[in-house]
């Protein structure tokens, strides 16, 4: 059920995945100058988070589009051809690590403002640029002569095999271990 609530069994291919992004990351900041009147890029980010901190609008809108870029990732780790839940889950563990690492030793954070090291800022700058610019596996027929029954219109695509943590879990719920059957 993870698998669909998730997208962890969708596929999204590069140029959705970047136009999504886009719109959401825009979207979000028209809605930050609609409430607090001031650009986030006006140099003002003592004022802009003051002015978030006290609206709930802001904070919910934050949370719903840290919930879709999530969804939006997840959907292009699967068009590439890797497990979502194994890739997200390290991708999110590096990332609270660096925060430990950058919290605890403030000598290795980027400038005295940042909560990121150099290597974390490195490795998430390379997973959105291979998110972005990676071709997709293409483990869907595109030449089936056959009519789908999804209700899909071309741009989210749903992976017909099942997902590789399903069918990890069907193995052992049937009783195999390692290739052995008992």
């Amino acid at each position: 059920m993870l698998n669909y609530i998730f997208g962890f069994n969708a596929r999204m291919g590069r140029l959705a995945f970047f136009f999504c992004s886009f719109v959401t990351g825009f979207g979000f900041l028209m809605l930050v100058y609609g409430i607090t009147g001031n650009a986030p890029a006006s140099g003002r980010t003592d004022v802009l988070l003051a002015q978030a901190a006290n609206s709930p609008a802001l904070i919910f809108s934050f949370y719903g589009m840290l919930v879709i870029c999530f969804l939006l990732q997840s959907m292009r780790v699967r068009d590439i051809g890797w497990d979502p839940v194994c890739v997200m889950a390290a991708w999110i563990a590096l990332m609270v690590l660096d925060r430990a690492v950058a919290g605890r030793f403030p000598e290795y954070a980027l400038t005295y403002h940042h909560t990121a090291t150099v290597v974390g800022t490195v490795v998430n700058g390379v997973m959105n640029l291979v998110l972005t610019f990676w071709p997709g596996s293409g483990h869907f027929n595109e030449a089936s002569s056959l009519p789908r029954d999804s209700g899909s219109d071309g741009m989210f695509e749903r992976n017909g095999a099942p997902a590789a943590g399903g069918s990890r879990v069907a193995r052992i719920a049937s009783g195999e271990f390692g290739g052995k059957t008992r």
